[in-house]
């Protein structure tokens, strides 16, 4: 697999502080990378230094192929674009005033692109109006127009759909898509919304205390959190060696216990289990939710 961006043991420690712990993470190119931990676990000091805002205390990083300590990173950030916090914005200018002076910030030779770009973050139309009086959908659709000033490969996005309303969530979540898809960009996205966040990450990382707890795919989460029956009996080895015979899927969570991975009905099941000799105590639809496995992975309150 090709990654666009990998740590070797990254440390970043302010006094007695360690910010980043041995951290170890990978993203796939093309990806969109749901960046996922509780506020403080790291994710801002880790996206400052990638983006060049700070210096690793030990340790090294890859970005697009390039060591972190070699005179050719520039080159690489230069391909990246980035949203962090809220979009860096010039209220006082129309969206294309704004996109004009960001490819003059980038010193690129004309403004060629800048229409399709608007385009592209469904802001054509806009005209004169100012920055300032756009509605907080508009302002991160373009503040996402500015980071794709410079043809990205690499787009890194913190928290891009906060304080949103239900549709501009919806044409955020879309404009991402649709970049991914079409201009295969890859995407960090570092969210507190979880539950939009599995609608549109195809890979994750989970952070705590500085360091990658688990980083897996969208369809390894997909495994994880898939529908269930979860039932509790009175003989779990019992339980297991019905399933086994049945060729049932099954995953034991404690020693009376299990999910059941396949559609059954409590007659259908309690048949069998009471032919050998196992009761049933409690049985009940199950479905984990990628909050709700954050939280068992992580543990804590649901700030991530």
């Amino acid at each position: 697999m090709e990654y666009i961006f990998k740590t070797n043991n990254l440390v970043k420690r302010y006094g007695k502080f360690t910010a980043l712990n041995k951290l170890n993470m990978a993203v796939p190119k093309g990806s969109i990378y749901g960046f996922v931990g509780k506020n403080g676990a790291g994710k801002t000091t880790l996206i400052r230094h990638l983006c060049g805002l700070q210096t690793p205390t030990e340790g090294s990083f890859e970005l697009m192929g390039v060591a972190s300590d070699d005179k050719k990173i520039c080159q690489s950030r230069r391909r990246i674009g980035a949203v962090v916090e809220s979009p860096a914005l010039y209220k006082d200018m129309t969206a294309k005033d704004n996109l004009k002076q960001q490819y003059m910030i980038l010193g690129l030779p004309n403004f060629e692109g800048i229409d399709e770009i608007l385009e592209l973050v469904g802001l054509s139309d806009t005209g004169k109006k100012k920055a300032g009086k756009f509605s907080l959908g508009m302002k991160q659709r373009l503040g996402i127009g500015i980071a794709l000033c410079g043809n990205p490969d690499f787009i890194i996005l913190d928290e891009p759909t906060n304080g949103l309303d239900p549709q501009g969530i919806i044409e955020i979540r879309e404009l991402i898509l649709k970049l991914n898809r079409e201009k295969g960009i890859t995407f960090l996205i570092s969210s507190h919304i979880l539950d939009e966040l599995s609608r549109l990450a195809t890979y994750y990382g989970f952070i705590d205390k500085g360091a990658i707890v688990k980083e897996m795919s969208a369809q390894e989460l997909d495994a994880q959190c898939r529908k269930s029956v979860r039932i509790k009996v009175s003989d779990i080895s019992l339980f297991s060696r019905v399933m086994d015979e049945k060729g049932y899927s099954y995953s034991v969570i404690n020693d009376n216990t299990a999910d059941i991975y396949e559609s059954l009905t409590f007659s259908e099941i309690n048949k069998d289990l009471e032919k050998a000799g196992c009761n049933i105590i409690t049985m009940e639809e199950h479905e984990e939710s990628l909050e709700s496995f954050y939280l068992s992975l992580l543990g804590g309150k649901k700030d991530a």
